[in-house]
């Protein structure tokens, strides 16, 4: 009995000893998140980085286009100097030249503004400015004589204009007679949109027609 006894004992110690807690468990965090899951954080990928990539190009961008606008507005104002300076030259020389000289001069002019660093389409609308202050520097009544008299032949075609067009009766029309005067002194339009002697041909052409007055651009 007494044997009995000791095992009832025993049994009833086991049944209302506490489970002690094992080292080895979950612990909580003072933020409410368990060890294990700091442990799954911490074997995990880290976090990505943000990606500046787009910051770069954006700021290469900006870069680059104020260097742009700099050069531009730098190339510009050379321009305008340039073109100052020729109409400076030409209120000067104009009084001494003939229509002739005047394209010889200004054609001059449009030729070394690449030396000078302008704007070749400043320089090719500077071209019909410096045809007028040359033009109006003295009086143009016999030249605007020959370019009124539509049987004086300024206006019409070079015989080498009348070879290569499909009319040889208008090859000279809607303007293209200033191209036969090129021809004519040796200076041969090749880029036919950017001829400063075609362009001072019809300098002459519009300032003789306004009866002396302007040229229109």
């Amino acid at each position: 009995m007494a044997r009995l006894n000791d095992g009832q004992d025993a049994h009833i110690d086991d049944r209302e000893r506490p489970i002690e807690a094992d080292p080895e468990a979950v612990t909580p965090s003072p933020g409410g998140s368990t060890a294990s899951v700091d442990s799954s954080l911490e074997s995990g990928s880290p976090a990505a980085e943000p990606d500046n990539s787009l910051k770069f190009v954006f700021t290469a961008i900006a870069l680059i286009s104020v260097v742009v606008g700099v050069l531009g507005y730098w190339r510009y104002a050379n321009s305008e100097r340039w073109v100052a300076h020729g109409i400076a030259n030409m209120d000067e020389r104009g009084p001494t030249l003939d229509a002739e000289g005047c394209i010889d001069e200004v054609v001059g002019w449009y030729g070394a503004c690449d030396q000078h660093d302008a704007n070749a389409a400043v320089c090719l609308q500077g071209v019909g400015i410096l045809m007028q202050h040359c033009l109006s520097a003295r009086e143009r009544d016999q030249t605007c004589e020959q370019y009124l008299d539509p049987d004086s032949g300024k206006h019409d075609a070079s015989e080498d204009m009348r070879d290569r067009s499909r009319n040889p009766a208008t090859a000279g029309e809607s303007g293209r007679w200033v191209y036969a005067r090129c021809e004519d002194r040796g200076m041969v339009c090749r880029n036919k949109r950017e001829c400063a002697c075609a362009e001072a041909y019809r300098a002459i052409d519009s300032f003789c027609r306004t009866g002396q007055q302007a040229v229109q651009l």
